[in-house]
């Protein structure tokens, strides 16, 4: 079951040698990821400090159930939790509304970010899972100890091309009338 070993991404147009039987399940900038069992991924790096970066914040969250448990970690790779749903805009894009256990489970996200210590508190619509019971994950966390976002600018401009900003919106103001002033503020004065 390990010889996701023999699994090496180089950087140049992240060409992925797989020797395995594993499915590329995703890939991205720093490297791609394999399913190797049913509830485990290994997420291969083509630059050892990406994965040293990766790792440092998925063991500030091991703690957290917004991040994916670690299994095992090497220079190049992290073994994972496998989340089994489907990306927050494959979620939302067929709704008029968010609905509110979702909504509130995305508050509690960026205010654990800011928990946890990440200066990230931001996540890409994408690495949003929602998985088979509802609940959402985060995953690549790469850059969440490095890019420093004060509020979730970029998945705030996600929720607008989807037409449910306002509706989010309206949600935090319910739920948090504090954060969605703070938020508000930092939307409109172009804070990151």
């Amino acid at each position: 079951m390990d010889d996701y070993h023999k699994i090496t991404v180089e950087k140049t147009g992240l060409k992925i040698n797989n020797p395995t039987r594993y499915e590329l399940i995703g890939k991205g900038v720093q490297g791609a990821v394999f399913r190797i069992s049913e509830d485990r991924c290994v997420k291969v790096y083509a630059r050892e400090r990406h994965c040293l970066k990766e790792s440092e914040a998925l063991n500030l969250g091991q703690h957290s159930a917004i991040v994916p448990k670690v299994f095992d970690v090497g220079a190049k790779y992290i073994v994972m939790e496998y989340i089994k749903g489907q990306s927050m805009k494959d979620y939302l894009q067929p709704l008029a509304i968010i609905p509110d256990p979702i909504a509130k489970q995305l508050v509690f996200i960026f205010k654990e970010m800011k928990r946890m210590g990440f200066t990230r508190i931001d996540a890409s619509i994408r690495h949003l899972i929602v998985n088979e019971q509802g609940e959402v994950k985060v995953i690549d966390h790469v850059n969440s100890l490095k890019t420093r976002h004060l509020w979730p600018m970029d998945f705030f401009k996600a929720l607008g091309k989807l037409k449910l900003l306002d509706t989010f919106l309206y949600q935090l103001k319910e739920m948090d009338p504090d954060l969605y002033c703070e938020w508000k503020a930092m939307m409109d004065t172009g804070v990151n």
